[in-house]
């Protein structure tokens, strides 16, 4: 699948450029689906995905007999000197993020803009969606150089891949959960080796039933988009699978529907289960309450390892670094490079042992 939306993606960006310069004008026909499959060595199925891209675009019209036609005039776009930051910006690991795009984004001349960290967060469900909606329409609309993006459930990308030629030069850090990629930059953690790595610690420590706390999260009603956090879940039943590990997805699927955290937590005691993974550090504090009046010690009854290394060395949680330098210099110099050829970077978080994981 991975390989077939690279290809897809190579289709769209080059009768985007070809369309986009001047190479055909209104009224051309590109080449027949047959023919640019045979260019690229793919089947038409995937030619048809690529330039349907360019229909939502605008660019073309496809229809049966008549083939692609170019609707859109050739543009030279002016853009700014701006550079939209939609993304967390408060908190430890995201001001080290704010603080590395800002510094080599001014080196070179441009203007980093970041969204107020309220807005961001004000989850867009309700009448600050259209807040929300209405600030990235602004931004697009100001063309900017480019846009750096938090890949969370409420950015509309459908917004964004209609107007690419509006926006420059798009990057997606940390995350992503769109349900197909659009022709851009992605710079993203690694879930797939942090489940790896924590399965492979639990199991090490004589661990066998392992399950992931969460937070609730709040439905949003225009998507069903899955959280961030589905993706380090997804990730972990994956690795517990391949290692032979018994993995609980039923204690995240409560927690995720609001369930009572101390409800969700009897099922520890009752399953057995003697290890999780946190989708965050801080959860630790946020259900200390229902752990201690169920008495689950961290680590005598439950090992743990957290996420993002927030909580700082005195907390003795075993947790993961993002990288969050890494993320944010590969951003930068993904946004700065003169290539605008579709990109994907996986950058694997590191392990700090400390003393939440217990030996049985």
């Amino acid at each position: 699948m991975a390989v077939r939306s690279s290809k897809l993606m190579k289709v769209a960006e080059r009768f985007r450029k070809d369309i986009l310069s001047g190479l055909y004008l209104p009224g051309d026909r590109l080449p027949t689906d047959e023919d640019i499959a045979r260019e690229f060595g793919i089947n038409k199925r995937t030619v048809a995905g690529g330039l349907t891209r360019l229909v939502a675009e605008g660019l073309i019209t496809r229809a049966p007999g008549r083939g692609s036609v170019v609707v859109r005039e050739k543009i030279v776009p002016k853009h700014t000197n701006v550079v939209d930051c939609i993304a967390m910006s408060s908190g430890a690991i995201f001001a080290n993020m704010e603080k590395e795009i800002t510094l080599e984004s001014m080196k070179r001349g441009f203007h980093p803009v970041w969204i107020p960290p309220s807005l961001f967060w004000s989850r867009p469900v309700d009448e600050n969606h259209k807040q929300f909606l209405q600030y990235m329409e602004n931004c697009v609309n100001a063309m900017p150089y480019g846009m750096i993006v938090y890949g969370e459930r409420f950015i509309p990308y459908e917004m964004l891949e209609r107007n690419l030629a509006k926006i420059g030069k798009l990057v997606f850090i940390c995350c992503y959960v769109h349900n197909r990629d659009i022709p851009a930059k992605y710079v993203l953690i690694d879930y797939d080796a942090v489940a790896k790595k924590t399965v492979a610690l639990f199991r090490k420590n004589g661990h066998r039933k392992i399950t992931f706390i969460t937070s609730p999260v709040v439905e949003l009603r225009r998507t069903r988009r899955k959280p961030p956090q589905y993706l380090h879940h997804a990730a972990l039943r994956k690795a517990c699978m391949e290692a032979g590990l018994e993995y609980d997805e039923k204690i995240p699927q409560m927690l995720w529907d609001s369930v009572s955290p101390e409800e969700a937590f009897r099922r520890i005691r009752r399953k057995g289960i003697t290890a999780a993974a946190l989708g965050f550090d801080s959860l630790v504090d946020l259900h200390a309450g229902a752990l201690r009046k169920l008495g689950i010690r961290i680590p005598e009854d439950l090992s743990v390892v957290g996420f993002y290394d927030t909580a700082g060395p005195e907390s003795g949680l075993t947790t993961f670094n993002i990288q969050e330098h890494v993320i944010a210099s590969t951003a930068t110099e993904m946004l700065f490079e003169d290539s605008s050829e579709y990109k994907k970077i996986y950058v694997k978080p590191e392990l700090i042992l400390r003393e939440s994981v217990r030996k049985l």
